[in-house]
């Protein structure tokens, strides 16, 4: 058989827990213009028929191979290990509730290819049902990566780049794939750290349809969307260790760049601990000190202990005979 362009592509489809949708995820992947690319498959140790229709298809179809975890890893644990199934030299993470456009593993790697300094290539997003299109102000298909980093990954919590790209393989195992401690957030991780080691590539077109479906029964720890204080932790942890790893301590402009850092990651707890005693929501005031970290503000601590006071007397009249129920 002769060579293909895909020949040098694996995709990864991670998959957990997502019996109704996933074949139509599969078959968008199948149903790709680029030809030869491999398949893998790799299951989180679903629980809801998943598994069995995934072996069913792949039964059915020599360019599927199905794999399985050992065990639930969550998804950056799963991307790991599906990732050591393969030494293609193009990775692609895809996921198992989106749509696939036909020409987006084509597309991705020709900017792989056009582009030899781009570590990752990545596209705005379709909305499943929607006519809204989750874009980025982006028309180069090059983009300086410590710009990139710089201007649109540290200076906001929300990540223009989902947990779907194409990254050049001798990059990612240089990073050593995802660190596994930032849960469902570690692609953003990911994102900085390939993006402070080179270029990043660009697609202008809505190539992926993504649809927000989620299982009643489905854990924390796959609840992306889902805010949470382990959620804010995660992104400080990443937040702090990326700025910690791509500024220079020694110098003015690192030090300031962390003080920005920490004074922004201590009003942003400040004004979820706010919202949580005026919305009077004592489980997510309670569970605050899961996002307690080493660069909280001295005043951050302060504001705690002012609010719990108030929360406590609030809740003494809620309880108080006569008072609010």
């Amino acid at each position: 058989m002769s060579a293909q362009p895909g020949d040098e592509v694996a995709v990864c489809l991670l998959t957990y827990d997502h019996a109704a949708i996933v074949e139509s995820t599969l078959d968008s992947v199948l149903a790709q213009s680029l030809g030869g690319f491999e398949l893998i498959v790799s299951d989180d140790g679903s629980t809801d028929g998943t598994w069995e229709i995934i072996t069913r298809r792949a039964a059915a179809d020599p360019r599927i191979t199905a794999v399985r975890t050992p065990r639930n890893l969550g998804m950056p644990g799963n991307a790991n290990f599906a990732a050591k199934h393969s030494s293609r030299p193009y990775l692609a993470l895809l996921h198992h509730d989106d749509l696939y456009r036909p020409d987006l593993l084509e597309k991705w790697l020709a900017v792989m290819r056009r582009q030899p300094d781009v570590t990752f290539v990545f596209n705005p997003y379709a909305v499943y049902a929607e006519e809204r299109v989750l874009g980025h102000p982006f028309s180069d298909e090059r983009l300086d990566g410590k710009r990139f980093l710089e201007e649109h990954l540290f200076p906001r919590w929300g990540c223009p780049v989902r947990g779907t790209a194409m990254i050049r393989r001798s990059d990612f195992d240089a990073l050593g794939g995802l660190r596994e401690e930032f849960g469902l957030l570690a692609d953003v991780d990911l994102w900085m750290r390939l993006a402070a080691r080179g270029a990043v590539g660009y697609v202008p077109e809505p190539l992926i349809t993504v649809r927000q479906a989620r299982p009643a029964y489905y854990p924390e720890a796959y609840q992306g969307s889902v805010w949470s204080w382990r959620r804010q932790r995660y992104l400080y942890d990443i937040h702090a260790q990326n700025r910690l790893e791509h500024f220079d301590q020694g110098t003015w402009r690192g030090r300031l760049e962390l003080l920005e850092f920490r004074t922004r990651l201590s009003l942003e707890t400040a004004k979820w601990l706010s919202y949580a005693l005026l919305r009077r929501k004592w489980s997510m005031f309670d569970a605050a000190g899961d996002a307690i970290t080493l660069h909280d503000q001295a005043w951050l601590s302060a504001y705690r202990a002012l609010l719990a006071g108030v929360a406590r007397a609030a809740r003494g009249l809620a309880t108080a005979p006569g008072g609010e129920r």
